[in-house]
């Protein structure tokens, strides 16, 4: 059951987590690959940003097979900023908070380079709306994007509704991937 309209982001990241934990499988994850796999922006980048998978969220390991240049973030303690670097298994370490990023010594690329951003989140609506962990990580990332740069919201189905809260700074997504494909936002 969704939470009320009025609710808080805190509420929805509460019901996302749970929803999120139960919809969660290989195959799901599987299908959006597949999905973006045939999505022509996908099949014509060169360059595209994804995220390694933390807990339950879709899984795009399987894309990293791709005759594609791939990019992950770190996340940086100061400045609750992301970078950008190539995604290299040889200089990855762990976070205190589990998920894998690239070590500090990895050379750091300009986000304008990148041709897709596959981004992930707790939740999406139909407006492309996200809703993060909520410390506006990507939402200070987005903005240095190309302009025109498709911003692809990851998730699986369950988790897509019809409207989120938003904050003056969320920055919206162009398109979204579930296991049923992909799809540009119409606000």
């Amino acid at each position: 059951m969704l939470p009320p309209a009025d609710v808080t982001k805190a509420s929805w990241r509460r019901w996302a987590r749970a929803t999120r934990a139960a919809v969660s499988n290989p195959e799901s994850s599987a299908a959006v690959s597949a999905g973006l796999r045939r999505w022509p922006s996908y099949q014509n980048a060169g360059r595209v940003l994804l995220y390694l998978a933390f807990g339950s969220e879709v899984d795009l390991a399987a894309l990293t097979d791709d005759d594609k240049t791939f990019f992950v973030t770190r996340t940086w303690p100061q400045g609750r900023s992301l970078s950008v670097h190539r995604l290299d298994p040889q200089v990855l370490e762990t976070h205190p908070f589990g998920y894998r990023q690239p070590r500090a010594e990895a050379a750091a690329v300009d986000p304008a380079s990148l041709d897709v951003a596959l981004v992930p989140g707790l939740a999406f609506d139909r407006a492309g709306r996200r809703l993060g962990y909520g410390a506006g990580y990507f939402d200070r990332l987005l903005p240095t994007l190309r302009p025109g740069v498709p911003r692809v919201g990851v998730t699986f189905e369950a988790l897509l509704v019809a409207a989120l809260p938003a904050a003056d700074h969320d920055v919206p997504m162009t398109h979204l991937a579930t296991e049923l494909g992909v799809h540009q936002v119409t606000a």
